[in-house]
């Protein structure tokens, strides 16, 4: 027996494919004090994430970004993470590749400890800090509406392609 499939059960199996990407999924769960596990939305909502992107030397295609993230009630821990593709382009394009000289620290300056835990997540201890600094800079040398690009005459970038997020808490302020 032969199964047939047309072009548009072909359109729908990479749309379904396309769409079930897009989940997000954790390196490894989330544990309580209790030792039970938690889910990145069950963390604290953040009370408020800026960024602030700068391109102080644009002849080495590096983009500076510092990001700024806030609670109410401060986690013990909180992940980063940088997004894999964006929506209309269907291939995965690892934009965490491109990160270079990560570093996180606390309002105040002091360094926090952090782990990159997959190809794009990184742990950062907050130790109950109220705020996190998180800064690193972005490789920028391909000019397509997916990527970014910086040289001495012009500067482009997605969004997805540059900034992080806190794990579970991608549509947050």
């Amino acid at each position: 027996m032969r199964v047939r499939f047309g072009a548009g059960s072909l359109v729908a199996l990479l749309l379904t494919t396309v769409f079930f990407m897009y989940k997000e999924t954790p390196a490894q769960p989330k544990r309580t004090a209790a030792g039970g596990n938690r889910t990145a939305s069950e963390q604290a909502a953040p009370s408020d994430i800026a960024y602030a992107v700068s391109m102080s030397r644009p002849w080495t295609h590096l983009l500076e970004v510092e990001m700024r993230v806030k609670w109410d009630r401060p986690p013990g821990k909180i992940e980063l993470k940088m997004p894999v593709w964006t929506p209309g382009s269907y291939l995965i394009r690892e934009y965490a590749r491109h990160v270079q000289d990560f570093s996180a620290t606390n309002s105040a300056g002091q360094a926090l400890a952090w782990e990159k835990i997959n190809k794009n997540t990184w742990t950062i201890s907050a130790s109950g800090a109220g705020e996190i600094v998180a800064k690193y800079r972005v490789y920028s040398n391909e000019l397509t509406v997916r990527t970014n690009e910086l040289n001495d005459e012009h500067a482009f970038w997605n969004n997805a392609a540059l900034l992080m997020f806190p794990a579970g808490h991608l549509n947050a302020p």
